[in-house]
This record gives C-alpha cells, sequence and structure tokens, in this order.
C-alpha cells in the first residue's frame, strides 16, 4: 500500500515537473522571438541614421562648397570695384588735363565720348561702392546658382532659390538687382512665339577689363 502511494506521488511530480518544463520553453521561445524582433528594429535604426548622417555631412560638404564660391564671388566683385575706381580717377586727371586746352580741342567729339564714358564709369562705381552686406550676398547667391545652370535661369525660378535664404526678398528686388551689373550678370530672350521667355545668365567669366 505504501509502495504504491509512493509510485502515484512520484507521478504526480514528475507531470508537475513536466509541466513547468514546458511553461520554461515556452517563455523562453517567447523571449527569443521578442529579442529577434528588437534586434531587427535596432537594425534598421541603425541603418536609418547612418543614412540621415551621410545626408548631413553631403550637405554640409554642399554649403561649404557654396559659401567658397560666394567669398571668390565677392572678392572679384571688389575687385572690380578697385579696377573702376582707378579708371574713374585716370579719367579724371585726363579730363583736368583736357580743361585746360583750348576751346576747339573741347569741341572735339572724341572728347566728348570720353566724359560719357567717364559718366559711365562712375555710375558703375558708385553701383559697386553703395553695395549693402545683404546685396553682396545675394550677388553671391546669384553668380553661384546661375553659374551651375549655363543655360540662364527665370526671374521667378532665381527668386524661388533666393527665398529660402532670404524670406523677405521680392522677385522684383532680384531682377532691379543683376540689372545694376551688366557685366556679371545678362539676360537673353529664348524660345520661339508664345513660347518666349527671359532668362538671365551669369557673365562674371566673359568680362575683362582694361586699364
Amino acid at each position: 500500500m505504501v509502495l504504491v502511494d509512493f509510485q502515484e506521488e512520484n507521478d504526480s511530480l514528475r507531470c508537475q515537473l513536466e509541466a513547468y518544463k514546458n511553461e520554461v520553453d515556452l517563455v523562453r521561445s517567447d523571449l527569443k522571438a521578442e529579442l529577434d524582433q528588437k534586434e531587427k528594429q535596432l537594425k534598421m535604426l541603425q541603418q536609418t541614421l547612418q543614412g540621415m548622417q551621410q545626408q548631413l555631412m553631403e550637405s554640409k560638404r554642399r554649403q561649404s562648397e557654396d559659401e567658397i564660391k560666394v567669398r571668390e564671388l565677392q572678392a572679384r566683385l571688389k575687385s572690380a570695384g578697385e579696377v573702376q575706381a582707378r579708371l574713374q580717377l585716370i579719367k579724371a586727371d585726363q579730363s583736368g588735363e583736357l580743361a585746360g586746352d583750348s576751346i576747339q580741342q573741347s569741341a572735339d567729339p572724341a572728347v566728348d565720348m570720353e566724359e560719357e564714358g567717364k559718366a559711365d564709369t562712375t555710375d558703375t562705381s558708385s553701383s559697386v561702392s553703395r553695395l549693402s552686406d545683404r546685396e553682396a550676398k545675394l550677388i553671391g547667391l546669384l553668380a553661384t546658382f546661375l553659374h551651375v545652370h549655363p543655360f540662364g535661369a527665370g526671374v521667378d525660378y532665381v527668386w524661388s532659390y533666393l527665398q529660402k535664404m532670404e524670406p523677405t526678398l521680392r522677385p522684383g528686388e532680384v531682377e532691379s538687382l543683376m540689372s545694376r551689373f551688366p557685366t556679371v550678370f545678362r539676360q537673353e530672350l529664348s524660345g520661339i512665339g508664345a513660347n518666349m521667355e527671359r532668362r538671365w545668365q551669369f557673365a562674371g567669366f566673359k568680362t575683362s577689363l582694361s586699364i
């Protein structure tokens, strides 16, 4: 009788142990599935982060290149202003010498043409000397944008690019600023008939200054 009781108790314990083992296996399986899912999510996040880091590095590289181009163009504008100022001084000296000549020499058409050239140079030099920091920055950005668009771009297209950096800028200001520097920005017509449109192009590399 006692042996039978022990046997029954042993069988009961064996069943309980088997149930515990099954429960542990089930919990372990659930944990493994959860860990696998978390690992997949982690890998996806790492890949996304790497992509964002690459985009950020590319954006910084482009920004650095644009800043270098803007500084180069600002330096060229400054150099052009200095050359025009020297031209103004030289022609002013020539004008002073001509003032001491006879009335007949003053009436020479060649002298009149030289005076007109002096006035044009003075106007251009004054335009450069009156440039604000904002206008100088816009000119640099304009030149950079049009330089990578060799076939030119319309005012609205140029304005939409500049507005990202100058939200208060108006299309009329863009066209007015480019019109002040015909040796740097040139306007041309493209298309035929109803499809004809005005495009602005960068002409800074085509201009040669001589004294």
